[in-house]
């Protein structure tokens, strides 16, 4: 165990460095602050989600399961199911999975961390109570949106993508189809995979509502709408920083 433990770490530490050195350390200092910054919003919208109690939003829905399910926090969760994806890259990639890929685990681990943080110990959310279903509705909107927004900024910044999106990725480049249509079909099967887990566990089924259902739909139009103004608006920000623009 601790002989893997070095190797993953080993692993993350040759991707890091293979970043740093290809896009100089300047660079990755800015692509790193802007992927943090979506980290940032998609979290603060997945806790509002949970707030708002009309049903997890995809992946959040399945990372509460996987919680409620292993008695952990939803954070860790994610990463349970994000790790999931991980494999997936690693069986579709075969040989061509390289330690670079290995990357991806920065934004997982920090989604969970700031997840943790914003559903347990952030005040202002804690102090949220909507009583009314238009409350609810409302704060679950707002939420969707921050997700959707963060989301963009996330894979917009090009340090490292989250490895579901990397997977929807690969999807779309091997079944010739928009990124945004991988990711909705995606979406789907969180919803479907939810569905088995609270099945299974006899767990609510009031993590999937009628605000799933909202979120599956409306995610990956709303990418296709907001990922080329946040690209230019990133490309404009690291003009001004003096860093070169270059999509991974």
């Amino acid at each position: 165990m601790k002989k893997k433990a070095r190797i993953l770490l080993l692993d993350i530490l040759t991707a890091i460095s293979l970043v740093c050195t290809k896009k100089s350390i300047k660079r990755a200092f800015v692509l790193f602050m802007e992927m943090t910054a979506g980290i940032t919003l998609v979290c603060a919208g997945a806790a509002m989600g949970i707030i708002a109690a009309l049903g997890q939003t995809t992946s959040t829905g399945t990372s509460y399961a996987i919680a409620l399910a292993l008695n952990i926090k939803v954070g860790n969760g994610l990463m349970i199911l994000y790790g999931f994806f991980m494999l997936l890259q690693v069986a579709m990639l075969k040989k061509k999975f390289k330690p670079l890929f290995m990357i991806q685990i920065i934004p997982v681990v920090l989604h969970g961390w700031i997840l943790n943080f914003f559903k347990y110990d952030f005040p202002p959310f804690l102090a949220l109570s909507p009583n009314t279903y238009f409350e609810r509705f409302f704060i679950y909107a707002i939420g969707v949106v921050l997700i959707s927004i963060g989301f963009c900024c996330t894979k917009a910044s090009g340090f490292a993508n989250y490895p579901p999106d990397t997977f929807c990725a690969l999807l779309a480049r091997r079944r010739n189809m928009k990124f945004g249509t991988a990711k909705l079909i995606v979406d789907f099967c969180y919803v479907g995979a939810t569905f088995l887990l609270c099945l299974l566990f006899r767990l609510d089924f009031g993590i999937v509502r009628e605000g799933t259902v909202i979120f599956a739909v409306a995610n990956g139009v709303l990418i296709n709408l907001f990922l080329p103004h946040i690209e230019k608006l990133f490309a404009a920000t690291e003009n001004i920083c003096g860093v070169n623009r270059s999509f991974v």
